[in-house]
């Protein structure tokens, strides 16, 4: 082996080192911002249950809205709510609201964040709909919030959740 390969066999090592280091660092505090986002979100989930409009507006920017869409027999319906305008109406519902997320994917870049989950909805403890939400979430001074929601609105094929009937989980 000459000189010149021993550098470079000695700076591949220190480099794999480096990434070695690097690398569980990166992933924990990947992994600590993963569950920040989920917790963000099923805050959310808490907050409309609950009725709670304060608790709601910790999870929000409250500049943004949802945009959800559902199938109709004359095509795509879509609907969009302001965030303060959501914030209103669950403090002034008479209905029980449940939605129930499994298997999130949560992508993280920065301050930068996307939550993607299949979700049931409850309605006074009745099933209601299925499908897929998208959280979009920035990371503020004061945490993540959630700065966008987009959803469908599936009423027929719902898969079962694998969560089990509403009652003691989320």
């Amino acid at each position: 082996m000459t000189a010149h390969s021993r550098r470079l066999t000695l700076a591949s090592v220190a480099l794999l080192c480096g990434v070695t280091l690097v690398g569980p660092q990166t992933a924990s505090g990947q992994d600590t911002a993963e569950a920040e986002i989920v917790s963000v979100v099923q805050e959310f989930f808490d907050a409309m249950a609950a009725g709670d409009s304060a608790l709601g507006a910790s999870t929000l920017l409250l500049e943004g809205q949802f945009t959800s869409v559902r199938e109709t027999p004359d095509g795509a319906r879509t609907g969009i709510t302001r965030h303060s305008d959501f914030l209103t109406s669950i403090a002034s519902g008479d209905q029980a609201l449940l939605e129930r997320m499994w298997d999130p994917t949560v992508m993280v870049q920065g301050r930068v964040a996307m939550l993607w989950t299949p979700y049931d909805f409850h309605i006074d403890g009745a099933f209601s709909h299925c499908g897929v939400d998208v959280f979009n979430l920035l990371k503020t001074d004061d945490g993540w919030r959630i700065s966008g929601v987009s959803y469908t609105v599936e009423r027929d094929n719902c898969p079962e959740s694998p969560l089990g009937p509403p009652g003691g989980s989320h």
